[in-house]
């Protein structure tokens, strides 16, 4: 008995970490699961991020993100201000750590979102929409005929 209070106890306090989008900032680039540049000028960012602490805010995963100082979050980022950044290179390694993105933090939450086509943040996550038009419902039936063809019924 006292087993399963600990473990329900243990998913409800983990259900909201698990909604959210929290993530904590890393003073090592190798400690961090994502490595940035932070820019300036928004036109020069592949994404724009807001800073929430709003819980409803945090849980839609669509570039509104919660800062924590300590603690369990989704993903850990390292913010270069610099590409000159000496902590990028590691000397003892002959390593040098190169920023998979430019990024700014905006006070707007309608400018967030992935401003470069294509630009992917490995271990991100994000809410998708769903394509209900017509040349939406096409492109699912090709992809499934394709799929047959290519794979069968398997």
């Amino acid at each position: 008995m006292k087993n399963i209070i600990l473990i329900l106890l243990f998913v409800l306090f983990f259900s909201g970490f698990i909604k959210a989008q929290t993530v904590i900032e890393m003073m090592n680039p190798g400690d961090a699961t994502v490595v940035l540049l932070e820019v300036n000028d928004v036109t020069k960012a592949d994404v724009v991020v807001y800073k929430s602490d709003d819980k409803n805010e945090i849980e839609s995963y669509d570039f509104m993100w919660k800062f924590k100082k300590w603690g369990f979050s989704n993903f850990s980022i390292y913010l270069a201000k610099d590409t000159a950044d000496t902590a990028l290179f590691d000397p003892d390694m002959g390593i040098t750590i190169h920023p998979q993105g430019k990024i700014y933090f905006t006070n707007n939450k309608d400018e967030r979102g992935i401003k470069t086509p294509g630009f992917h943040l490995e271990g991100v996550l994000l809410r998708t929409g769903t394509n209900n038009s017509n040349d939406g419902k096409k492109s699912k039936e090709k992809a499934l005929n394709d799929a047959e063809e290519k794979y069968g019924n398997e």
